[in-house]
């Protein structure tokens, strides 16, 4: 899905002895109205460690931030709240397939008084490949038009997603916008004198204006030219085996 980062005020107020109050602000991604004691906020799916999921402030500066008892879900989400920023827990991995949504609950302090905000986030799906990294090898010479292999996306949301696909760097390699079949570029020849083979990422985008659509993802692939082990190298191998039978029948 396209993220969309937004910035929108939630205030919740909560009396103390002085008259003062508390205001919860500076939520990334929040769909809602000021005023609100619950809010919504949209997140792609990733696994990077301590990911930014979303940030609340308050006034007055006094104010801290915990979760509730019952307010962070699958521990998903890191346990200290530091300077507002709710992130996501190390080693934990927002999925849209394994789980699509969380309920946090959000308890602000400041001296005896409370409030609680609970923020309802949902996880969006990201375009995905088999791997996140593929390694190819080919014949040294390999000419131009030659499909090296096809990179598609495997978790496009049918009826909503319409996938297409580019690459960089293009100059030797380049994708089918449509089928993912990576091929040798017009002109080009891939030669084992290039030191280190040849590197490129490919994207699948979502090209749709859907709002449910999918986010961007990409996979990289590396191709080796020559040396390739497999059936060539087997062969070869059992030809060796076989001479010394085959000299024997010949004398």
């Amino acid at each position: 899905m396209k993220g969309f980062i937004g910035i929108l005020a939630v205030v919740y107020l909560f009396h103390h002895a002085d008259g003062a109050a508390v205001t919860f602000t500076t939520l990334t991604g929040v769909s809602g109205a000021a005023g609100n004691t619950a809010a919504t906020v949209s997140v792609v799916e990733t696994s990077a460690d301590s990911f930014l999921l979303f940030t609340v402030t308050a006034t007055p500066s006094t104010a801290t931030f915990a979760f509730a008892a019952d307010g962070n879900p699958d521990a998903i989400a890191s346990a200290t709240i530091t300077n507002g920023a709710v992130k996501l827990a190390t080693g934990k991995t927002l999925d849209k397939e394994t789980k699509s949504s969380y309920v946090l609950k959000i308890v602000g302090t400041d001296s005896t008084d409370t409030a609680t905000l609970t923020v309802t986030l949902t996880v969006t799906n990201r375009l995905e490949f088999a791997k996140t990294s593929y390694e190819v090898c080919v014949a040294d010479g390999t000419v131009a038009g030659t499909v090296i292999g096809t990179y598609t996306a495997v978790d496009a949301v049918s009826g909503t997603d319409t996938v297409s696909y580019t690459n960089a760097p293009s100059t030797d390699l380049t994708v089918d916008s449509s089928t993912g079949a990576l091929k040798v570029a017009t002109s080009k020849t891939l030669t084992s004198a290039t030191v280190g083979g040849y590197t490129t990422t490919i994207t699948a985008d979502q090209t749709g204006s859907n709002g449910a659509a999918s986010a961007d993802g990409t996979t990289q692939v590396k191709v080796t030219v020559g040396g390739c082990s497999g059936a060539g190298q087997i062969k070869f191998m059992a030809i060796l085996l076989l001479m010394p039978l085959l000299l024997t029948r010949v004398f």
